[in-house]
């Protein structure tokens, strides 16, 4: 084998253990599940959140996690954590390099420099907002990286 075949390989292995073991808030993990918000959830078939399916309710105190037991009765000293925080979202800021952004999982608005227009566009059914895959929504399986470009589950007012 040559040397830089060899050296590939290497490359791509360790980018896919990456993406194996990483929590995101939206994004499904290998317990099956996406955390969407503290305390919520949706079941992943084939590592996609099931298209159409409801937010799930981890139930009361508990928190939605990268655990196996994904709803976790959260102890001071278990040092577990929620997936998705409720102060930081991910969402990119409109500058003047974008004509759109997202604003939750299935809304964009147009950008007019470093100000975001007050119209919110709605992407159809069944898809999310993507503007990084060249189009502004695509089916969650299509999401570049696997990643939602804006955890909000809404858009701000």
């Amino acid at each position: 084998m040559q040397p830089s075949y060899l050296i590939l390989l290497v490359a791509l292995s360790c980018c896919l253990l990456a993406l194996g073991d990483a929590a995101h808030c939206g994004g499904c993990m290998d317990n099956n599940v996406a955390c969407f918000n503290r305390t919520h959830y949706r079941v992943c078939v084939n590592h996609s959140p099931i298209e159409g399916g409801n937010l799930l309710a981890c139930g009361p105190g508990k928190i939605c996690t990268d655990k196996q037991d994904f709803c976790w009765t959260p102890l001071p000293s278990d040092g577990v954590y929620p997936v998705c925080s409720d102060y930081t979202t991910n969402c990119r800021q409109c500058d003047y390099d974008k004509m759109f952004v997202c604003t939750s999982h299935t809304t964009f608005q147009l950008c007019t420099g470093p100000k975001m227009s007050p119209e919110v566009n709605y992407c159809p059914e069944g898809t999310v907002c993507s503007i990084d895959s060249g189009d502004f929504c695509v089916k969650p399986c299509k999401l570049p990286n696997g990643r939602h470009e804006c955890d909000r589950l809404e858009p701000i007012n």
